[in-house]
């Protein structure tokens, strides 16, 4: 056996193992969703479900896991297309007016790296005068604030590969400036516009310490929904599987997604250079 197959089975029998170690607690959720409440107890623990149940994830929608998925869904979707919509065009005029490493789009990231306990107070007081306490609203506002740099500065990455010649084309043909962003910006750059997107999708749906500062009962996040499970009652470790594996499927979809535009928009911008 030489040296490079020896190298390579290591290597292979590495990734199984990290891959293993990656897989474990997602496969053990999943185990733990369909396991009565009787067996979540056993001693030793029992690794598959031996009666297997649906009832985890009918109780715990009931009881707030599906209120959770609904809020989260509605925050975090019309935050996301808030965020697009708004840095579509700043992104574009940061990468046409400014130099790509200028400091403007270091202070627009920097913006996106504040704590989110620094301005949750702020929020809280601001709010409460404003009457946007514990309403959708509100919540997608700080959303939109939260995301919002993060999606100007990777749109502006995607459109700085565009050729200006594009542009310059489409206005010697007589294209306005709704026409140059609907025809030739937009789908040039529809990945980078899907891959900020997801993310912003995916950050807004993740977040737990403004959704559980600046929101009462009315509106309840799905963190905020498992992290009452913990609080108000002794946790069901059936239900709380149910629900994570409910809340973890559409963040799965849009990752492997979101992973084949990256590889997509890496490909076209090496593939033009």
């Amino acid at each position: 056996m030489t040296r490079s197959s020896v190298f390579t089975v290591l290597r292979h029998l590495t990734l199984i193992v990290l891959l293993a170690a990656v897989l474990a607690p997602l496969l053990w959720l999943l185990l733990t969703a369909f396991k009565p409440y009787e067996e979540l107890f056993n001693s030793p623990p029992s690794v598959l479900p031996i009666n297997g149940t649906l009832v985890n994830f009918t109780e715990g929608w009931e009881i707030g896991g599906g209120k959770g998925i609904m809020d989260s869904l509605i925050v975090s979707s019309v935050s996301t297309v808030i965020c697009l919509i708004l840095g579509f065009p700043a992104a574009y005029a940061l990468a046409r007016r400014f130099p790509p490493h200028g400091q403007l789009s270091f202070t627009i990231l920097s913006l996106r790296m504040m704590p989110p306990i620094v301005p949750v107070i702020g929020f809280y007081l601001l709010f409460q005068e404003l009457s946007l306490f514990d309403t959708y609203t509100g919540l997608i506002i700080v959303y939109s604030f939260m995301n919002l740099p993060l999606v100007i500065w990777l749109l502006a990455e995607f459109m700085r590969q565009i050729p200006r010649s594009y542009e310059e084309a489409a206005r010697v043909d007589g294209a306005g400036w709704f026409q140059l962003f609907r025809d030739v910006l937009l789908p040039l750059s529809l990945p980078g516009v899907m891959t900020a997107g997801i993310l912003a999708m995916i950050f807004a749906w993740n977040e737990f310490l403004f959704s559980l500062v600046l929101t009462g009962d009315a509106v309840i996040t799905l963190p905020k929904a498992l992290a009452s499970f913990f609080l108000f009652q002794q946790p069901n470790w059936g239900q709380l599987g149910a629900i994570g594996i409910v809340a973890f499927g559409p963040l799965l979809l849009l990752s492997y997604y979101m992973q084949k535009l990256l590889i997509r928009s890496f490909s076209i911008e090496l593939g033009g250079r």
